[in-house]
């Protein structure tokens, strides 16, 4: 293969054929061809340095920042407690960062890779969905240029990160989206199409 990319004039000379034919097997580009694409450019294979390239790619960092589990504070915001209840916490200790291992880093990549080129409709979302958690949610089209993203369970601080702070849930375009978590569709009133009761069957659903 070398050879091709000699010029004619030196392609006989002893010495100098030599001198290529040595530097090209101590660099074997072949390897280092094969070894960039398996580590880098190949996600399932791909090392740390290839997932961090990655990452910028898609648009997605490798730590993320929410609520301490073991915190107890007092805040607005979920995961915090009421006036009365829990004392003010000391800087930075209302919230800590982690960095995602290998494994859990690519997993999240293939999800907002799939988030960004997945075709906005109801079946495409609810699989994107289903590849995301492994307890009951959906998206349902509640009504005209209207949806909603219903969580039947309460998510870890870990889903609670991906679901408001990475924008990894698709939002079809003009649609306006609202997210229910914790509500059991057996006894919240909500109108046809919605996946919720009836009048006189259902009770509004109270977002607090």
């Amino acid at each position: 293969m070398i050879e091709k990319t000699i010029m004619s004039q030196y392609a006989n000379s002893p010495r100098l054929m030599s001198i290529i034919n040595g530097l090209w097997a101590a660099i074997d580009p072949a390897k280092f061809t094969g070894d960039f694409y398996h580590l880098v450019m190949d996600i399932p294979n791909a090392n740390s340095y290839g997932l961090d390239i990655w990452g910028r790619i898609v648009g997605i960092g490798r730590t993320v920042t929410f609520v301490n589990p073991g915190g107890e504070y007092f805040g607005f915001e979920d995961g915090f407690y009421p006036f009365n209840e829990r004392p003010f916490s000391a800087p930075g200790s209302g919230t800590d960062t982690w960095e995602l291992t290998d494994d859990a880093y690519r997993e999240l990549i293939l999800l907002k890779a799939l988030a960004n080129i997945v075709y906005a409709s109801a079946p495409n979302i609810n699989a994107l969905m289903r590849a995301m958690f492994t307890q009951p949610c959906y998206f349902l089209l509640t009504g005209h240029m209207q949806g909603r993203y219903v969580f039947e369970f309460d998510l870890s601080p870990y889903q609670h990160h991906l679901v408001f702070n990475t924008d990894i849930l698709p939002r079809p375009c003009g649609v306006d989206v609202s997210i229910i978590i914790s509500a059991d569709p057996v006894g919240i009133f909500g109108f046809y199409g919605s996946g919720f009761q009836p009048f006189g069957q259902g009770v509004f659903y109270d977002a607090t």
